[in-house]
């Protein structure tokens, strides 16, 4: 199969899985004595993150009132 770890080092809970073959018995017995792994995710890539936080910035801030001129 793959030759990816399946216990989290840092909390040893099993990680999941890349593929389905990978849910072996083995892998079973593991997750349920050891749970899956509780730890966060990778952060992600700063460029995306800084346009969420621009967006939301934006979606928050008051827009400029309108002021129509008749002509």
């Amino acid at each position: 199969m793959d030759s990816q770890p399946i216990v989290c080092h840092a909390c040893a809970g099993v990680l999941p899985a890349t593929d389905s073959r990978t849910y072996t018995p083995q892998r079973g017995r593991m997750i349920v004595s050891n749970g899956y792994c509780t730890c966060p995710p990778a952060s992600e890539p700063e460029a995306p993150r800084q346009q969420q936080q621009q967006e939301q910035e934006q979606e928050q801030t008051p827009s400029a009132p309108v002021t129509m001129v008749h002509a």
